[in-house]
This record gives C-alpha cells, structure tokens and sequence, in this order.
C-alpha cells in the first residue's frame, strides 16, 4: 500500500482495511441473496481462506474481519461441513471469542471452541491462529498466567512478532484484568527493545500511551490535565517522533492491519496538537476509518475522523 499522496477521498468504514479480496467477500456475505445463503457464504469464505497461504499475519486479520462479518450460523455450518479444514475450526472458535467480548459464551460453546481450536492446531501445526483464539479465550476467561504464558510461548515460535496475539497479551497483563501496570510496561518496553522496527507490532508502544491517556482522562478534571502533559514526555515524544519519521516509509511497515495502526497515530497526534503532523497521516489513510480510537465515547467514527482531519488540514495550510 502506498502511503503517499494527498488524494481527498471521502471518509467510511472500512473494516477490511486495504484488503481489496476480503472487501469484496464482506460486501458479497451483506448482500441478500438467492438460493442457500449460507451455503454461498461458507463458498466465498473457504476460497478466501484458503488464497492466503502461510502469510500468518494476513490470514489473522481475515479471520477477524470474517469473525464479524458473518454470521455464526456460517461459521458453525461450514465446521460440521469441514471438520478437516483448520480454518474453518478456526473461523467458528474466533466467532465465539470476538462474542464473548460483549456476552459471555455458554460453557459447552466455550468447550467447543476450545477444542476446534485444538484440532485447527493439530491439523495446520504451523498455523498460530488457533493457538492466538485459545490465548483469547483464556483471557476472556481470566485464566491464571500458568495457563496463559506457555500457550503465549506457542504462538511466539511460530510468528515472534504477530501483531493480534501482542495486542491479546497486552489487554492481559493490564491492570484492568489479570495484571498490573508494572507488568505491562515491562511487556512493552521487551517488545520495543527487541522487536524489528518494520514488525506487525511496531504500534504496540503507542497503544501503550493511549490507553495510559485514556485512563488518566477518566480521571475526571485533574485527570484531563495530566493527560494532555503526557504528550510532553520523552516517552511519548520518542514514540510519536519515530512513528512520523518511519511509518511514511513506502514499504516500512507491510502488515494486514497498518491503517488501523495510522488511524491511531492520527488521532494520537490530534490529541498532542501536532495538527500539521496529523495531517500527513491522514492523507496516508486516505479516508478508510477505523472504529478504535474514533468511536470512543460511543460517538459517529467517521465524524470524529471528519473533524479532526478538517483541523489537521487546516493547520497545514
């Protein structure tokens, strides 16, 4: 994907990304066909699925966006159709986990979750996708770190620097679940020390500091005072300084999901008042809204995204 050029396109959601292939399966699974829908849609899935080879990092953010896209009915029917297939063991145990964020799954659902997703593993034993749902689900379940670190382990020998499994590791060990602050930093402070500067998880340290502003914003008056000083610690301004210098690089950063990781960057940059670096950032994204960090409060995303872009616009004229 090139990140250059300042062509205005108009603002949308685009959960897909820049993946033209997975776009089109999402529009052809919202379209009311004819005949046996959900036998189109397992069709359209599987061909997708199995196009993208062993790019990990590629089939992780299609099993997400797919996750969501369709409907459990699909995911379950293509399961009982193809108990061979690994992603469709994967795709059903991945619908279950990214449910349970909002509604707990029902203990014989979780089981057979947990178990398709042993059986994706043994099937595909390089794949660490089902092994990244299992650490997903024993997250939702707030499972002990004698459960979690060796699965954590698995899945690092088989993609060291898989973005969805860093972001998984880091909701756990926050304080606001199985962990504390001192050990998240310490996660991310690991990765940014040993991670390559062009790797999937190259945006870890600033989710890192937006969710630390986030929280201290919660904090009520006193609280949005101190998170505005955040943007003015070395930290921060390290983190902001090397993100504009590298992510424009055409061809730096080449994972799935960079625009969700420019989307961030932009808003983080809005929030520091760096509206002219902003809005180089915005050019890059082109328009293609990501729900994090702009639905935040519960407002319209792409009216958040609209507004702060028009701001950044405006300060770099």
């Amino acid at each position: 994907m090139s990140l250059l050029g300042r062509r205005k396109a108009v603002p949308r959601l685009t959960p897909e990304l820049d993946d033209s292939d997975l776009g089109q399966v999402c529009r052809r699974l919202a379209e009311r066909g004819v005949g046996n829908p959900r036998s189109l849609a397992v069709a359209v899935i599987e061909q997708l699925l199995d196009s993208t080879g062993q790019d990990w990092d590629r089939r992780c953010h299609r099993l997400m966006v797919l996750a969501e896209a369709s409907l459990p009915g699909v995911h379950r029917l293509w399961m009982d159709r193809r108990p061979d297939h690994p992603d469709a063991l994967t795709l059903f145990a991945w619908g279950v986990m990214s449910r349970g964020r909002l509604t707990p799954p029902a203990p014989d659902e979780s089981r057979l979750a947990w178990h398709a997703c042993l059986e994706a593993a043994r099937l595909r034993p390089t794949d660490p996708c089902p092994w990244i749902v299992r650490l997903g689900l024993l997250r939702q379940a707030r499972r002990p770190n004698e459960e979690v670190f060796p699965l954590w382990r698995e899945i690092t020998a088989r993609d060291p620097w898989n973005r969805e499994a860093h972001l998984q590791m880091f909701g756990y060990l926050s304080p606001g679940e199985c962990g504390s602050r001192g050990q998240v930093l310490d996660f991310v402070d690991k990765v940014r020390a040993t991670a390559p500067g062009s790797a999937p998880t190259a945006a870890l340290p600033l989710w890192s500091l937006v969710e630390r502003y986030h929280a201290t914003l919660e904090q009520g008056a006193i609280g949005a005072l101190n998170a505005v000083r955040l943007w003015e610690h070395r930290e921060a301004t390290q983190v902001l300084d090397t993100a504009t210098a590298t992510w424009h690089r055409p061809g730096h950063l080449t994972h799935a999901a960079l625009l969700t990781d420019l989307n961030l960057l932009a808003y983080t940059l809005c929030e520091a008042k760096k509206w002219a670096l902003a809005a180089d950032v915005f050019a890059a994204v082109r328009g293609r809204v990501t729900l994090f960090p702009w639905a935040r409060g519960g407002g319209d995303p792409v009216s958040a995204f609209t507004s702060a872009q028009q701001r950044a616009d405006g300060a770099a004229r």
